[in-house]
């Protein structure tokens, strides 16, 4: 990145911080309510010595006649992504173009067949900038494409591309820290003089010593009290929304995922918010708060983010990212507490908040690993995932069953990215290869391919299609209410909803359990003379509103009711 390509704060910058510091105040003079967690207690306090004021509006002669408030953006989320399927993907990992053994921009755009036959969307790609590790989240520069992935022609073509199919895309931004190789840091370091002394956060006078994500030397943290800080960090943003700058915002990405949320300060966020909203509405904006309740989870929802993913159901279904086995999906736990978790959520979460719903990410260990590479685990997961209510998401290769966990040094979380599997032999074309390490989770005719799966009817790959398309297909599970079902069980292990739009309904209903169970819907919630599961085609007797009704399930399975014409 080029020093000279940095933004002063200028005006509009000055009101941003206005906006933040105008809404914290009034913050401040409200109580939190009992059940709410202070803000301090799940991101810690500012840094030692340093406090949010606006260097750069400081020389501002004072008005002579008290200027009226800004008006902060009113909180509408998009209403695109609130029932879309989103697309996790690796740019390294997913699709080589040129040969090279790393993925890149231009073998996305030639899978888009292969994305849009599954469903999705909306594709979110992980960080796309020039950066000195494998994963990326080290950005070295916020305006330029990764040499490995492409050039900005490549994004631009992707994004135009995407945009051609009614699909959307958004990309990783990484406001919290930054690579130690970026210019900005290198100016800093070592240099108290430095015009961007101050935008880091120091732990000696010489400049020598700093704050890292996670203690981590490579990942300096920004000083986001710092308002030219705030206004870098919200131009770098823009540049993405608009990437000819000609106020077009068709031409750019539709919002971001913003990686680690929990460490910014609430002001940064707000203002981060106000600048995108401003230049373009309609944009996303999708935290990654890793907190354990919904009250965590809700403080991040009014003046912030859109859409935050769900990691408290996350962590219901499968529990801890590095300990397989141990969630609900693989038979551990009572299913009463989704019932708990999701009545928490409605009470906490504001009308217009929208929870993103998924069961593995970058960061975990893939689901087949999770589930001890059970079929018909994971075909439960998938028919899960699908009839939940809100946005829903798929990490790349959870549609066949790529496994993956975290390894040892020095490639740890590599083993959870492997190289998307497109062929039976691990090679063809687009096959990435850029990390084919011998203990690595994905081999060579294993039955884990997009090749081997691909024309095999009850294949996974399949059965993720089948059920995408027919939450797609069915106005229930895409726009409809929930209502969480009363059950009777033989044993424990069941849980079911039921979910009504424009006179129509679907109970759905699971057995966790590795045991069959009956379970009776206490009062079943439509009349119908016959009931049609949607998942395996089987038609059931009806019964009439209000009655109860009992069903056996299999071990680990689900079922999907809908009126049917006997």
């Amino acid at each position: 990145m080029m020093l000279d390509r940095i933004r002063p704060l200028g005006v509009l910058g000055v009101v941003w911080l206005q906006a933040a510091s105008i809404l914290l105040a009034a913050c401040a003079q409200a109580s939190p309510t009992p059940t709410q967690t202070p803000v301090s207690d799940i991101r810690g306090s500012p840094p030692s010595g340093l406090t949010f004021t606006a260097t750069a509006a400081s020389t501002v002669e004072p008005a002579l006649t008290p200027t009226p408030s800004p008006t902060l953006i009113p909180y509408v989320s998009p209403d695109w992504f609130e029932d879309d399927i989103l697309y996790e993907i690796f740019v390294r990992s997913y699709a080589d173009s040129d040969g090279n053994g790393v993925g890149d921009l231009k073998g996305i755009t030639g899978r888009l067949d292969y994305i849009q036959s599954l469903g999705v969307d909306t594709l979110w790609l992980m960080p796309v900038y020039p950066s000195p590790s494998d994963h990326g989240y080290d950005v070295a520069d916020y305006l330029d494409i990764n040499p490995d992935y492409g050039s900005m022609k490549d994004f631009k073509e992707l994004v135009a591309a995407v945009h051609a199919r009614d699909m959307r895309i958004i990309i990783d931004f990484v406001p919290s820290h930054l690579s130690n190789q970026n210019s900005l840091f290198q100016n800093a370091y070592q240099n108290p003089d430095s015009e961007y002394s101050d935008w880091f956060v120091w732990l000696n006078d010489a400049h020598t010593s700093y704050a890292g994500f996670a203690d981590n030397e490579e990942m300096p943290r920004f000083n986001h009290y710092n308002p030219d800080v705030v206004a870098y960090l919200s131009d770098a943003a823009l540049h993405w929304l608009d990437l000819d700058r000609d106020g077009d915002y068709s031409d750019g990405v539709d919002g971001f995922r913003v990686d680690n949320i929990t460490f910014p300060p609430r002001e940064f966020l707000v203002a981060l918010r106000q600048a995108i909203k401003q230049a373009n509405p309609d944009a996303l904006l999708l935290g990654e708060a890793w907190v354990h309740n919904p009250s965590d989870l809700s403080q991040f929802f009014p003046d912030q983010f859109d859409a935050l993913f769900d990691f408290p159901l996350y962590e219901l279904m499968q529990g801890s990212q590095d300990t397989n086995g141990d969630g609900m999906l693989a038979g551990k736990g009572l299913p009463i507490l989704i019932t708990s978790l999701f009545e928490a959520e409605a009470q906490r979460f504001p009308a217009e908040a929208i929870p993103l719903r998924f069961l593995s990410n970058h960061d975990t260990n893939r689901i087949a690993n999770e589930l001890g590479a059970d079929p018909a685990r994971q075909r439960l997961a998938a028919s899960l995932l699908a009839s939940l209510p809100g946005p829903v998401m798929l990490y790349y290769g959870e549609e066949i069953g790529m496994p993956g966990q975290k390894g040892g040094a020095p490639y740890y979380d590599n083993y959870r990215r492997e190289p998307m599997d497109w062929y039976t032999q691990e090679d063809g074309p687009d096959q990435t290869s850029w990390f084919m390490q011998p203990d690595r989770w994905n081999k060579p005719a294993d039955g884990i391919s997009v090749e081997e799966q691909e024309n095999q009817p009850d294949s996974l790959l399949n059965y993720y299609r089948t059920v995408l398309e027919i939450r797609h297909s069915t106005p229930a599970l895409t726009h409809g209410d929930l209502s969480l079902l009363e059950l009777e069980v033989s044993s424990p292990g069941g849980w079911g909803f039921v979910r009504s739009k424009d006179g129509q309904s679907l109970a759905a209903v699971y057995n966790f359990s590795a045991n069959p169970i009956d379970v009776t819907i206490k009062e079943f919630p439509f009349t119908s003379e016959a009931l049609k599961d949607l998942l395996s085609g089987r038609v059931y007797p009806g019964t009439a509103s209000g009655e109860p009704y009992t069903l056996t399930l299999l071990p680990a399975s689900a079922i999907w009711l809908v009126e049917s014409q006997p």
